[in-house]
């Protein structure tokens, strides 16, 4: 497969992004579950958290590694030591065992979580016809919202046989895709590098760093408002805020075909932070207001994981790409929470300030960025 395919493998895309809604499951069967955790094991204390957060820590050091990993081995390889790593160790997980030993599962299990957000959407860009591509890149940035909602259907009957239920569907679309992954796809020539040097050569690429860059600011912001939004909306809108905003990526993936991501993340970016102002100040409409900014801030995903094989068309530069998006995702997932927990010290004012403060830096970051990528590049 490659750049010129002129007909879209639906099959094998439709596979891989329910394979994405089980790499979401990854942290979304264990947020949804820490109260049944905490009984499990009491002695966690303060550190239950851990249960959730310790998936990310190898997106956090090893995100941009395992878009080389990819572009080494291809994705069809990296896919399948992920889905029988994964359900291996989902399954380990499904028996409870003594709380350290859950950790050290769930910190090796964020590896096979990276592997699958990096390969997938590569293979995903690889499989489409370039009519097609913007669109189903905007898809498969919905795939943790979609994914997250499922789990938290499942677990309303389920429990903590959420993650036997995790397991198995992981082994079944994983038994159903892997005879569609085609061989070759995202891989490149072996280079003989350093992890630091494998980290220079995609951050100093202005093509494999832009999408990644544009992605980091939405993250900065995105799981704080979709959780602090709620308290100034009513506790009711907290399931209906994040599809407003997956309406906003999908969206954002099929408008590329017609506007260029960067000039795309800037409208975005600019809309949202004026909305925002406005929230603030008209306490009597702030549902209408904030209906079009999570929409706007939304966009932002779309836009740039359909950069992402838009500015790098060979299938490893595309992998490397992806895994920047992973690394600086985790980064600013990991960072939201605690940054807005302190704006949020000053009010609903400083929550404001603080989302103003980070649209304007995500708009001059990605400004400043696609100023370095090529005219050709920056087609379409």
């Amino acid at each position: 497969m490659t750049d010129s395919n002129a007909r879209t493998n639906w099959p094998l895309v439709t596979l891989l992004y329910l394979l994405g809604l089980l790499a979401a499951g990854h942290f979304a069967k264990v947020a949804l579950t820490l109260g049944a955790l905490g009984t499990r094991y009491p002695e966690a204390g303060g550190a239950l958290p851990l249960a959730v957060s310790m998936t990310s820590v190898a997106g956090v050091i090893f995100g941009a590694t395992a878009g080389i990993v990819v572009a080494r081995f291809g994705a069809r390889r990296v896919l399948i030591a992920a889905i029988v790593g994964g359900v291996a160790l989902g399954a380990a997980e499904a028996l409870l065992p003594t709380f350290g030993l859950f950790l050290a599962l769930r910190l090796a299990e964020g590896f096979a979580h990276l592997a699958i957000v990096v390969a997938a959407p590569t293979l995903m860009a690889a499989s489409c016809a370039p009519a097609h591509r913007g669109a189903v890149m905007g898809l498969w940035g919905t795939f943790f919202g979609i994914g997250f909602a499922l789990m938290s259907v499942l677990e309303m009957g389920l429990g903590t046989g959420l993650y036997w239920a995790h397991a198995a569907l992981l082994a079944v679309v994983g038994g159903a895709l892997v005879p569609l992954l085609p061989r070759a796809v995202g891989q490149g020539p072996a280079v003989a590098e350093g992890w630091l040097a494998r980290h220079v050569a995609i951050y100093t690429s202005a093509r494999r760093f832009a999408p990644a860059l544009m992605f980091f600011w939405h993250a900065m912001m995105f799981m704080a408002l979709i959780t602090f939004l709620p308290e100034f909306l009513g506790t009711w809108t907290a399931p209906l805020l994040p599809l407003v905003a997956l309406l906003g990526t999908f969206w954002a993936g099929a408008a590329t075909q017609r506007i260029a991501p960067q000039r795309l993340a800037l409208v975005a970016f600019a809309a949202g932070a004026a909305l925002m102002v406005l929230f603030y100040l008209f306490p009597g409409v702030r549902l209408a207001l904030a209906v079009p900014m999570l929409l706007a801030f939304g966009a932002v995903p779309g836009a740039a994981f359909a950069a992402a094989p838009l500015l790098n068309p060979d299938p490893a530069d595309t992998a490397r790409a992806n895994g920047a998006i992973a690394q600086f995702g985790n980064i600013g997932t990991a960072l939201t929470i605690p940054i807005f927990s302190l704006a949020l010290g000053a009010g609903l004012g400083g929550m404001a300030v603080l989302v103003v403060g980070l649209s304007l830096a995500g708009m001059l970051a990605v400004w400043l960025i696609f100023a370095r990528v090529s005219p050709l590049a920056e087609a379409g």
